[in-house]
């Protein structure tokens, strides 16, 4: 055959009843199609979950982690299902507002698909729920520190708090084994004699617990740094040179700065009883007890025994 016939030969096969030709392939691609989209499949989709959680005048806490999501695998024609969209079957709304639901089974009732399709399957099954009482429970501030005072200087006593107790609020199984609420620190570093308050602001609280204040006020107050000595001292009795004193050495303790317990000369320490200054009967024999006084300048004297029995 020479090139002109196979030539005409290709063009009378394509181009000859042209019109049935097309209506043919048409007809075969409406049944191949028709023939596929009636097939069953399925798909899963991921529908969000909404809850609806009691209201705070319940006192009733969910304590597990509802799932974001449910997966939902629905069965029908793959053209519809080719045509479907997440948006279409919307989200799974839970109503737990009585607060004593313990367990969801999850039902192909509770999703809505379009006529033709069937929920095929959905994970979880079930939604396991536990709950909690809710309560109030007051419970103590404590105030951390941070940093040092300034050389010589120390903190007297404790960081008090205003209010020294906050309320607590949340589940039972929480709030019942909480000790106390911490604040940020109060930094003391330099500073000398005084009082001085802050602000502070308190620690998050546990998972699911509230307080019903946000910080507390502190006052902490620096004093000097003290210093102390001991000495053993024989009781002078003023005015009755023949008087006897039970018992007839006491101790004599002083406390003040540092540089001021260090000066005192022990054997400028004085302990003495005033008989006269009593105004006891002097004038027949007798006994009684008297303060033991000492002074010492610039330092707090305190003497053991503080009294002593003075006969006459």
């Amino acid at each position: 055959m020479t090139l002109a016939g196979l030539r005409e030969a290709l063009r009378s096969a394509l181009l000859d009843n042209l019109g049935l030709k097309l209506l043919s392939i048409t007809f075969a691609l409406c049944l191949y199609a028709f023939i596929h989209g009636a097939e069953n499949a399925q798909r899963t989709f991921s529908l969000d979950i909404v809850t609806i959680i009691p209201p705070d005048s319940s006192n009733r806490q969910l304590m597990t982690q509802v799932p974001n999501a449910v997966f939902v695998t629905v069965r029908g024609s793959r053209t519809q299902l080719d045509d479907l969209r997440t948006d279409d079957l919307g989200t799974l709304q839970l109503d737990l507002r009585n607060g004593t639901v313990t367990r969801i089974e999850l039902d192909k009732s509770m999703f809505h698909v379009p006529a033709g399709l069937t929920v095929e399957q959905i994970y979880p099954p079930t939604i396991d729920l536990r709950w909690d009482d809710v309560v109030v429970r007051p419970i103590p501030v404590q105030v951390p520190r941070t940093g040092d005072a300034a050389q010589g200087f120390l903190v007297k006593g404790i960081v008090s708090t205003d209010p020294a107790m906050i309320n607590a609020r949340g589940p039972r199984s929480v709030v019942d084994v909480m000790q106390l609420a911490r604040t940020a620190p109060f930094e003391i570093s330099g500073l000398t004699e005084g009082t001085y308050q802050r602000l502070l602001a308190l620690d998050r609280p546990p998972k699911l617990v509230t307080y019903d204040v946000d910080s507390v006020m502190a006052t902490l107050e620096i004093g000097r740094e003290l210093a102390t000595r001991t000495f053993d001292r024989k009781v002078e009795v003023v005015g009755i040179p023949r008087a006897t004193v039970t018992p007839a050495i006491v101790q004599v303790r002083i406390t003040g700065a540092p540089e001021d317990v260090s000066a005192v000369n022990p054997d400028a320490i004085l302990a003495r009883v005033e008989p006269k200054a009593a105004n006891l009967d002097l004038s027949q024999p007798g006994s009684d007890f008297l303060d033991v006084l000492v002074e010492v300048p610039r330092v707090t004297a305190e003497v053991n025994p503080p009294k002593v029995m003075v006969k006459w």
